[in-house]
């Protein structure tokens, strides 16, 4: 019998995911009354290995029926243009080649659970022409603009991210970095307030999204309601 090579990775280590926080706190047992959520992916994070997403793909499957994976992908150009210093077009080729790698390696991982939960994939590039879309992003980009709190949470969580990454930054490099990630953030954001939109009101991410849960959390009450209506459920992975 031919075994899957990422299937084998899973059985060779295995990850269990448990709940580390969830934004806001109200909801932190209301949340598995829903039926359905979304997981983020982030392209190149090895969160997103094989065997930690095992874990959460076991964990998402023991509480929702339907789960909407959410590749960034399109998004991810700017991680790239960041860190790889590509110029746009070479680093959006990039990107969405990196996400269908990743759809086509790691279905195997869903198909294990599909018993269980309905895994339906999404990109960033499909959400990006859904009609509501730029609607949300230009006035999240105002908000950023006009709202100092707001642009200034956003801001330092890029700049955590890029500092824990490389230390060996001048500041002018992580002021750049930080304005790219700022601009990743709200394309992001505005992903996820069209998932909203359509009923998907909890999200799964494994690891902290400072910005995002104090959104939640009710902390910028000018972010737009569908932004403001999520719950956040940040998973820690811990090897068994």
């Amino acid at each position: 019998m031919v075994v899957d090579p990422a299937l084998s990775e899973v059985r060779a280590t295995r990850y269990k995911a448990k709940v580390e926080s969830v934004s806001p706190k109200a909801n932190r047992t209301a949340f598995e009354d829903a039926d359905e959520c979304f997981l983020g992916v982030s392209l190149e994070n090895d969160s997103f290995d094989v065997p930690k997403l095992e874990g959460i793909v076991e964990w998402i499957s023991r509480r929702f029926r339907r789960c909407t994976v959410l590749v960034g992908d399109s998004i991810h150009r700017l991680t790239l243009s960041a860190t790889a210093a590509l110029s746009p077009e070479p680093a959006l080729a990039r990107a969405l080649e990196l996400g269908r790698e990743f759809i086509a390696d790691r279905q195997p991982v869903f198909d294990l659970f599909s018993d269980r939960t309905d895994f339906t994939v999404v990109t960033c590039a499909e959400v990006r022409w859904w009609a509501d879309h730029d609607g949300f992003h230009r006035r999240l980009r105002s908000q950023f603009a006009e709202d100092p709190v707001f642009r200034a949470s956003v801001e330092s969580f890029g700049r955590r991210y890029h500092s824990r990454g490389a230390t060996d930054l001048d500041g002018q490099e992580l002021a750049k970095r930080v304005a790219i990630s700022s601009e990743y953030f709200l394309e992001e954001f505005a992903v996820f307030c069209c998932l909203r939109a359509r009923g998907l009101s909890v999200m799964v991410y494994p690891g902290s999204f400072s910005s995002l849960a104090e959104v939640a959390e009710g902390a910028h009450p000018d972010a737009p309601r569908e932004l403001r209506d999520l719950t956040v459920v940040s998973l820690q992975l811990k090897g068994r």
